[in-house]
């Protein structure tokens, strides 16, 4: 699905905003997601009610993550009419972490499931910080993989979330990796959280100071997103 999209596809999209394709996952007073079939091709549909700027955000970040080395759903196609907007990309291999977590939970295989967030997620949220980004709200949901294994491929969603700060970044570092910890779907020793935080900090671990700031921010910060009821489910 490279290149630009042909009048075949956006004849279909045009069918999506009219509300004439597609099947509804998830719907929230502004936005909602559309899985439409295309050929051989599942594609996601955000269709957006009078927020065209996060709309174009994320077609933004659709393009730029991948050039910093960080997955994203591909984009397939960005359509605007009047104040609705739809951002389309293909369908993502995989499952949402929280599901796989759980899984493996349940099936007694934690060592594998720590091993992995230490070895494929720590490195790839390290990756987005390095970049002077951070997402806002990361929770293990926006995260996908195939599997648990170490050669498992990681993909960021919903990345209209993700900006750059200009000051206060250490606070939003803060709230992405406590976002990490309160959206746990089970138990986790805290050996096993330094261990995580471990893998995120690398060379900087070492450094007494900045460990103990962030431990005791994280679990500020973990605790207060625990107490929030979201709005949306």
């Amino acid at each position: 699905m490279a290149g630009a999209p042909g009048a075949d596809l956006l004849e279909m999209l045009g069918g999506v905003m009219a509300g004439r394709h597609g099947f509804t996952v998830r719907s929230r007073p502004t936005c909602r997601t559309v899985v439409v079939k295309w050929g051989e091709h599942t594609l996601f549909c955000k269709l957006r009610e009078g927020d065209r700027k996060a709309a174009r955000v994320e077609w933004r970040w659709l393009h730029v993550m991948p050039m910093l080395g960080l997955n994203v759903p591909q984009p397939v196609a960005f359509r605007k009419q009047g104040a609705r907007s739809l951002v389309c990309t293909a369908q993502v291999r995989g499952r949402p972490l929280d599901a796989l977590l759980l899984e493996v939970a349940r099936a007694g295989q934690l060592a594998q499931a720590h091993a992995f967030l230490c070895s494929v997620v720590a490195p790839q949220v390290r990756r987005l910080h390095e970049q002077g980004l951070v997402f806002r709200d990361l929770y293990w949901n926006h995260l996908y993989a195939t599997s648990l294994e170490p050669d498992a491929e990681l993909c960021f969603l919903d990345v209209e979330r993700v900006f750059r700060p200009r000051w206060r970044r250490f606070r939003w570092v803060v709230k992405d990796l406590a976002g990490l910890l309160a959206s746990l779907p089970h138990p986790v020793p805290l050996r096993d959280k330094l261990r995580f935080l471990r893998a995120y900090l690398q060379d900087s671990w070492s450094d007494v100071w900045l460990r103990r700031r962030l431990v005791r921010a994280i679990g500020s910060k973990a605790s207060q997103i625990r107490a929030h009821t979201p709005k949306f489910g």
